[in-house]
């Protein structure tokens, strides 16, 4: 399997392409069934400078890439983070060319 967020980052780092990254954004109940260690956002900015710290911390490097959020919501029944609407509306379409 490969790690979206790693992908990511290698794809706008060596191929110098512009990526986007889209992150599903819970409900606080929902991060506390899904993220470890009792970790909780109060906003989207706060959780994208979180995974950005993560991430260089694994990498070694600043990646240049976006990181939209779209709303979602966990399942409980089958135990999966799932979109609340149409996630292509937070891509606008110039920057659409692979979904």
């Amino acid at each position: 399997a490969v790690n979206p967020l790693f992908r990511a980052a290698y794809l706008s780092h060596s191929a110098k392409k512009k990526v986007t990254l889209l992150v599903p954004w819970l409900c606080k109940s929902d991060q506390e069934l899904v993220y470890p260690s009792n970790i909780t956002f109060s906003s989207p900015e706060e959780q994208e400078l979180y995974i950005r710290n993560w991430l260089e911390e694994r990498i070694g490097f600043k990646a240049d890439f976006k990181i939209s959020f779209y709303p979602g919501k966990f399942s409980k029944e089958r135990r999966s983070v799932i979109p609340t609407g149409d996630t292509s509306q937070f891509i606008p379409s110039r920057d659409a060319d692979i979904a």
